[in-house]
């Protein structure tokens, strides 16, 4: 799954693959959320308050349960 940055204006979902915020800019908090699909993924991103007034990104997690360490 690539990631996205998901924006939500005037009411037309828009789905991109970035740009995505620099490592400078402050991130306000993440979410967690385990889902099938990626399309799933940016649904539920629409929803959040900030995807109408800034940005929200959905990125992968890398799913390290079966890894032996």
């Amino acid at each position: 799954m690539l990631g996205a940055s998901v924006r939500l204006r005037d009411g037309v979902l828009t789905a991109t693959d970035g740009p995505f915020a620099d490592a400078k800019e402050h991130m306000a908090g993440f979410f967690i959320v385990d889902c099938e699909s990626r399309e799933r993924a940016i649904e539920i991103a629409s929803r959040f308050p900030d995807a109408r007034n800034g940005g929200v990104e959905v990125r992968p997690v890398m799913d390290l349960s079966g890894m032996e360490y």
